[in-house]
């Protein structure tokens, strides 16, 4: 489904704000062309204390460096928008009062230019991404989610484990 989205032809915007980008919510986020962020928002994904490996739509190493990545799923932990800014995996940072503002200028300005070719550019870059393997990441992390869930299933009776559950509402509550 997000593949899908990434490979829309028209150019997609999504704003980000607050605690708005917590696990199957980044995967919802990050198919998106351009991602203007509040100063506020934060993204995590604390999905594998549910004994999953991440979203279906697993493109952390280049939304991140890999070691990065590696943190924010290993210990669920957040990335702050400023730190998500000089990664490359939100496109501006503004005060939340003026993010709508920025998206809809970001929009129109967009809107103006002729739609073929913002197709040809979009389609030439989600084909470099391709070439460095983004496709085949994304079928394989898909796979392993799903033998995550399956394990969960067989081990629980449930798609995910139900001791994650206690241990994010507790880690919500600290912060």
């Amino acid at each position: 489904m997000c593949k899908r989205w990434r490979d829309i032809p028209k150019p997609t915007i999504a704003l980000a704000h607050g605690r708005s980008a917590i696990g199957g919510a980044l995967m919802l986020l990050w198919p998106m062309d351009i991602i203007p962020a509040a100063g506020d928002a934060t993204f995590s994904d604390p999905v594998t204390i549910f004994g999953v490996n991440g979203g279906e739509y697993f493109t952390h190493a280049w939304e991140l460096d890999a070691r990065r990545a590696k943190e924010l799923l290993f210990t669920g932990g957040d990335v702050d928008a400023h730190e998500a800014y000089p990664a490359g995996m939100v496109n501006r940072v503004a005060p939340r009062s003026e993010l709508d503002a920025t998206g809809l200028e970001l929009a129109q300005r967009i809107a103006i230019r002729p739609a073929f070719p913002l197709h040809l550019a979009k389609e030439a870059v989600n084909r470099s991404l391709d070439a460095q393997g983004q496709s085949v990441a994304l079928d394989s992390a898909l796979a392993l989610h799903n033998l995550g869930h399956a394990h969960n299933l067989k081990q629980f009776d449930r798609l995910i484990d139900p001791r994650g559950e206690a241990i994010v509402r507790r880690e919500a509550r600290d912060q």
